[in-house]
């Protein structure tokens, strides 16, 4: 009874209790003092107030055994338990009975019908994953109860606007392919085997989310063809039907847990990869349209367990009404184990150079919106120099110059300025199986520089020396690399003074064979006592642990970043640290006169070497090779 009796004091500071701030990751909850339960779930804002939908879970299981609950909330920090919205049915004949699977419920309002409508994923029960709907329910007050209509599959006998003719028509089957993940497999996905297997009964739709777009057109976002591409469907004008206007995004990328959201036209959608209840890496897609094209960058989240999402999986994106250009981004932390402790991870969206980045925050509220933060991922870093390549033609001759001729490690390649072009915004450092004259031709030289009577291929190599040299930074560089065979692409910097080894080298990025398998380095040099002879730190990975996330890896534009302080030299690729070189441990040997040579300015180098001591035997078939970037950036504090 005392106990009791102080649980009843205690209660109304509990309800009195008003939270000013988000915590992610921590209990959230709601005014009973209760961990709010509605995983996986959307906000629609409405008549002034916030409302979530989400999963009901419990301690032992994530199947639906009470529904979909709604809470409400006037500032999206403190939640109102409101109702079970759509509750599971009692008959065991129905699509939604009890131990069925329902997940990532949406809710949207409709102007014409003044209808409040609930999208969501459903697995029949006692059936695991295969039956892939989409269920459907209506409510005429935005709390519910919402009426179970359907669930089905989506656009049955309908082909995706983007998918040719010829892909419609491909006889490619599932049957045809004794394991799946091979080449030829993925191929057959991307033409859209799954989509012809599925057309007469509807394309699957698992994790999904609403979008509504101005003027009120309403699109479902969902993962299909067994989770391997995401598809965008256009909803009919009362959103219970579908126009069966739709488009494949990222076929066999395996994409899920979309969430999007538009800003100054343009459409941003952050997904996950397909882990099970496992954390990875988020990906970002953008579109001018919402019909495409859409392009995937790099991993948004940057610092700490970033290649994890900060140990969570997308959910949603919520505008804040009232704040211009103020959007949280929703996502789950899964407790397979215990279920209805899933932790909510809402975060601010921050831009850098219009693309949205998250970043960890063990505490922050909307005040953040109102700072220039939202548009700085880093306060303390300032863009100083910059080529974004927005110009056609040859490189800008203010920012670099070109090395010419054999330069070094034997390579084969002859470097010349006619092989460095600038087209649509991309700088092209093109690898060519072409024979160049050597004229510095001497056949009794040991110098291989001069011993070899040409060139049997042609690149180029452009250096910022003497035009744009920096101490210490962030340096930044946006670049597709080719990875065949004999392929030796770099970003890298030397010091403005001594001779190498002395002068101090940071290879940010490197990629070629090690004892025949190819890696990517990121590597730190400097002087020893001995002529030509260097200490590294090198950090090798192995090319296959990219690969093994993402098989189209080498198809993409990826990040190569350095951050140089007084105190270290950090290499990153896509936010994920690679080495870390401490200051202290890197003074040259007595031929450099036992300086550090990271004091003092560097100049960069961007070159496509062929052979050579470590590129390794050329592909002449792949030739030729294009080593694409999109922007170097520095900045500096």
């Amino acid at each position: 009874m005392k106990k009791l009796l102080i649980l009843l004091l205690l209660q109304p500071f509990v309800l009195l209790a008003q939270n000013n701030s988000f915590h992610p990751g921590a209990i959230l909850p709601d005014n009973n003092g209760v961990h709010v339960n509605a995983h996986g779930g959307g906000i629609l804002y409405h008549d002034g107030k916030y409302y979530l939908f989400g999963e009901h879970k419990g301690e032992k299981s994530s199947a639906a055994f009470v529904g979909v609950t709604c809470y409400s909330s006037d500032d999206l920090y403190n939640w109102k338990y409101e109702s079970v919205a759509l509750p599971v049915d009692k008959n065991p004949k129905s699509d939604i009975t009890s131990g069925c699977v329902l997940e990532r419920p949406k809710v949207i309002y409709n102007e014409k019908t003044k209808q409040f409508v609930m999208y969501f994923h459903l697995e029949l029960k006692g059936k695991g994953y295969e039956a892939a709907r989409v269920g459907v329910a209506v409510s005429d007050n935005v709390t519910g109860t919402y009426k179970y209509l359907k669930s089905y599959r989506v656009n049955a006998g309908r082909f995706p606007l983007n998918m040719t003719d010829w892909q419609q028509k491909s006889k490619a089957k599932i049957s045809d392919f004794k394991e799946w993940w091979t080449p030829e497999w993925r191929k057959a996905v991307i033409d859209g085997m799954f989509v012809r297997r599925d057309l007469a009964g509807g394309q699957m739709s698992r994790d999904m989310t609403l979008f509504v777009d101005d003027g009120g057109k309403a699109y479902h976002i969902y993962s299909s063809e067994e989770n391997l591409t995401l598809q965008f469907a256009e909803l009919s004008d009362d959103y219970l039907s579908y126009t069966g206007k739709y488009i494949r995004i990222a076929p066999a990328g395996h994409n899920e847990a979309p969430a999007i959201f538009k800003k100054d036209g343009k459409y941003f959608m952050i997904t996950s990869g397909c882990t099970g209840w496992a954390p990875n890496a988020a990906r970002l897609f953008t579109a001018d349209s919402i019909w495409g094209e859409w392009t995937e960058y790099p991993n948004p989240c940057v610092g700490d367990d970033a290649d994890l999402t900060f140990h969570s999986q997308s959910t949603y994106i919520q505008p804040v009404v009232g704040k211009k250009d103020a959007f949280i981004f929703m996502a789950d932390r899964w407790t397979p184990k215990n279920p209805i402790d899933a932790r909510y991870i809402w975060l601010p969206i921050l831009f850098d150079n219009g693309l949205p980045v998250l970043k960890w925050f063990d505490e922050w509220n909307l005040d953040i919106f109102n700072s220039s933060t939202a548009e700085k991922v880093d306060d303390d870093y300032q863009l100083i120099w910059a080529d974004e390549f927005d110009y056609e033609g040859k490189v800008n001759p203010e920012f670099w110059g070109y090395e010419q001729g054999f330069v070094r490690n034997e390579e084969f390649q002859w470097y010349q300025a006619d092989n460095a072009n600038v087209h649509n915004g991309i700088l092209t450092i093109e690898g060519k199986k072409s024979q160049t004259p050597n004229p510095n031709y001497d056949k009794k030289s040991g110098d291989w520089r001069k011993n070899r009577k040409f060139a049997e291929y042609s690149s180029a190599c452009i250096i910022t020396a003497g035009k744009k040299e920096f101490q210490y930074g962030r340096f930044e560089v946006k670049a597709k690399i080719p990875t065949a065979s004999g392929s030796w692409p770099a970003i890298w910097t030397l010091g403005n003074s001594m001779q190498w080894p002395s002068c101090g080298e940071i290879d940010i990025m490197e990629y070629y064979p090690i004892k025949g398998i190819p890696h990517i380095l990121a590597n730190v040099a400097w002087g020893t006592d001995r002529a030509s002879n260097a200490k590294w730190n090198s950090q090798t990975v192995p090319f296959s642990k990219f690969t093994a996330k993402d098989p189209d890896w080498a198809d993409k534009f990826h990040i190569w970043r350095m951050d140089w302080t007084e105190e270290a030299i950090r290499l990153y690729l896509d936010d994920e640290l690679l080495n870390e070189t401490l200051l202290k441990d890197t003074q040259n040997g007595s031929l450099g006169n036992f300086v550090n040579p990271f004091n003092q300015p560097h100049y960069i180098l961007l070159n496509l070497a062929i052979g050579g001591q470590n590129g390794g035997t050329p592909d002449d078939a792949a030739f030729p090779l294009k080593y694409e970037i999109d922007y170097v950036r520095v900045y500096q504090k």
